[in-house]
């Protein structure tokens, strides 16, 4: 067996190893100016699917409640 195959092997798998460790420790760690918000953001948006739509929807009903000359309370339809 040829040793110096061996030893280019060796020092691959030592080199891959420290890399991954210095990638998990950069990511437990976290990087400096880069921030990891995807998994809370996805979280939020599994839990509430539709909150942009309703809240789309709210900001649109406020608005037509302001328009001048339209009234859309109880009083107006008895």
């Amino acid at each position: 067996m040829n040793t110096d195959r061996v030893y280019i092997v060796i020092l691959l798998v030592i080199g891959i190893i420290v890399l991954s460790n210095l990638m998990m420790f950069a990511l437990v760690r976290g990087f400096r100016g880069v921030k990891f918000d995807w998994f809370s953001k996805t979280k939020g948006n599994l839990s509430q699917p539709y909150n942009y739509e309703d809240k789309s929807l709210d900001e649109l009903r406020r608005r037509v409640e302001d328009l001048p000359g339209t009234h859309t309370s109880s009083e107006d339809e008895e």
